[in-house]
């Protein structure tokens, strides 16, 4: 069995949390895709497809390989405007000894404590043919698994399959993240009681109080679990933390802040003196879960997200990377408008058009040169002076490309050199 996990699709949750990837959202302090990927390796599936979309670069650099959970990722794209069983279309032999596929943000939640029999389940499953579909509020099916041939071939052609069996047989129950309130429902019945059904021992803590690596706590903090709190946290001194209080990844709450029935998103910071109590917080962000009212505060001094915003990465890069492509477009412009003619008078070679991967999911026709006698000493000349690039350092001066990075990649065509790169950062 294999699995498809496309995180390309819309969701509600994107525009309500800021700009993290929905499958990236945390719930009980790792994000949701972990919960899937982590089920898959459960269930004994090795080969893993992530079909991304918005947030791309982001998803990629959180699961990597797939080798710290035993599985091997292939990344996918697909255009936002396509049918999101359109993918596995693309190649429905690959899926014909099984498939576990999720195209919303469903988060699979364990009806017990997870053990070795959800493996065991699922081998029984696949041996009896079973398969198993869970619809949005649309009647779109956005979670499936299945063994049966027949039944994968109904739903890739889009259609609803029949003869279906409840999700408690492999140990689960799907459950929609259709809105903030659900997402807080979910992260209080975790910080409640569940998150000991996904956690393995050694997640520190205990007595209800679940504490990840690198969080430094003054002995002046109170801390009142059930409570979660995730990786490379600071909480100040007087602080107080708890009952049901969920705290993401890499979080500062300063001093004399009281925190409680509240989920806060990975890098935030809380300021002094506040008390947060049945909120979800996301960066500067303050939302109601009951009623999915958003406050956003100005003041970074109360709440502000942590890094440098993307806005002071980009310009100076984009400035400087224009003025490179400038001082370079100038320099060869001479040496190109006398070699181009002259190779294209000889019929040595030409510009042509092909698809390429300008983002981690954006495609656009790029112009590539196109060398018909590669031995031809002009064009040697025309290659050793790097005119083959002229006309992408010219979009670089536009402003339509970044002047330095990889070589944009075909998506399907170096598909293998693109599996071989640990990062990807197209010009």
């Amino acid at each position: 069995m294999k699995a498809v996990f496309n995180t390309g699709a819309t969701s509600c949750l994107a525009d309500s949390l800021g700009n993290t990837a929905w499958c990236l959202v945390p719930m009980g302090g790792k994000p949701l895709i972990e919960y899937w990927i982590e089920y898959a390796a459960k269930l004994g599936i090795c080969e893993l497809w992530l079909v991304l979309g918005d947030g791309a670069y982001e998803i990629e650099s959180y699961c990597g390989d797939g080798s710290r959970w035993g599985v091997k990722i292939t990344y996918g794209f697909l255009k936002p405007s396509s049918d999101p069983e359109s993918f596995l279309r693309r190649n429905p032999k690959k899926w014909e000894e099984g498939v576990f596929y999720i195209a919303a943000p469903v988060f699979p939640r364990y009806m017990k404590p997870a053990d070795d029999n959800l493996r065991e389940q699922a081998l029984q499953s696949e041996k009896n043919k079973g398969s198993w579909a869970f619809p949005d509020q649309s009647g779109n099916i956005v979670c499936f698994m299945s063994s049966d041939k027949a039944v994968i071939r109904t739903f890739t052609n889009g259609n609803h399959p029949e003869n279906l069996r409840d999700w408690s047989d492999i140990g689960i129950e799907p459950v929609l993240i259709k809105d903030i309130a659900t997402y807080y429902e979910l992260n209080m019945r975790l910080v409640q009681s569940e998150i000991a059904r996904y956690v393995p021992p050694g997640f520190g803590g205990g007595d209800g109080a679940y504490i990840g690596s690198n969080v430094i706590i003054p002995p002046s903090v109170e801390l009142h679990p059930p409570l979660i709190i995730g990786n490379n946290c600071r909480i100040h001194p007087m602080a107080e933390i708890g009952p049901n209080a969920v705290i993401g990844n890499n979080v500062i709450v300063d001093r004399q802040t009281e925190l409680s029935g509240s989920v806060v998103m990975d890098n935030t910071y809380l300021g002094r003196n506040l008390e947060i109590k049945n909120r979800v917080v996301c960066g500067s962000r303050l939302i109601t879960p009951a009623d999915a009212t958003v406050m956003d505060i100005d003041d970074p001094w109360l709440l502000a997200p942590l890094g440098m915003t993307t806005w002071a990465i980009d310009i100076p890069r984009a400035i400087g990377g224009w003025l490179g492509a400038v001082i370079i477009i100038l320099l060869q412009a001479v040496p190109f408008a006398i070699l181009y003619p002259l190779l294209r008078s000889c019929q040595t070679g030409s510009f042509l058009f092909s698809s390429k991967l300008i983002t981690k999911s954006r495609i656009r026709n790029l112009p590539y040169w196109n060398a018909t006698k590669e031995s031809s000493k002009l064009n040697g000349i025309f290659t050793g002076l790097s005119l083959d690039l002229f006309p992408l350092i010219a979009l670089a001066a536009l402003g339509q490309l970044w002047l330095c990075g990889h070589a944009p990649l075909h998506p399907e065509r170096d598909a293998e050199q693109l599996r071989q790169l640990k990062h990807y950062y197209p010009a």
